[in-house]
């Protein structure tokens, strides 16, 4: 009982110390299976109109994810309604197949940092993100196997 205190009381001190992070949040994929239609939606309320922050990408998978990158959609859409659409290549591991990012087990996390910006609206933004995977063919892939979570994070630029 004692040592789970303890375990618990460190996770919350060294959470604390991450003194860049604005906002983060992740979200669970249904069964570990991004389907097309399922896309993670973040609101956050922005107040700092001037400062550029860094807009991440938080990825977990497993490692039965059958593809070295993963192609999202990134839709923005600002406190004032304007929409904003961005395609990333995540590349999620080297040409040997190694997997990139911190891994335990056959889990493996990694943070994709893709835009620099100044949020000029004060008010709720709401990001969503859809997967992009495509066959050779260019159809669609309807369910991404592997992939456990979809997150965002909003840092302070150093």
């Amino acid at each position: 009982m004692i040592k789970g205190i303890y375990i618990l009381l460190i996770a919350v001190l060294l959470g604390s110390c991450d003194s860049n992070r604005l906002y983060e949040k992740n979200i669970s994929i249904d069964n570990d299976m991004w389907s097309l239609g399922q896309m993670p939606n973040f609101e956050f309320e922005n107040t700092d109109t001037i400062s550029e922050v860094n807009l991440i990408l938080n990825i977990r998978h497993s490692s039965i994810y059958p593809f070295s990158n993963l192609w999202v959609f990134i839709h923005i859409l600002s406190p004032s309604g304007a929409t904003q659409v961005d395609t990333l290549e995540n590349t999620l591991s080297q040409k040997d197949g190694k997997w990139l990012g911190d891994g335990l087990g056959d889990i493996w996390d990694l943070q994709v940092p893709f835009k620099k910006v100044r949020l000029n609206e004060s008010g709720t933004y709401s990001l969503k993100i859809e997967q992009a995977m495509r066959h050779g063919n260019l159809s669609k892939i309807e369910q991404l196997p592997g992939v456990m979570e979809i997150g965002l994070r909003i840092e302070n630029i150093e």
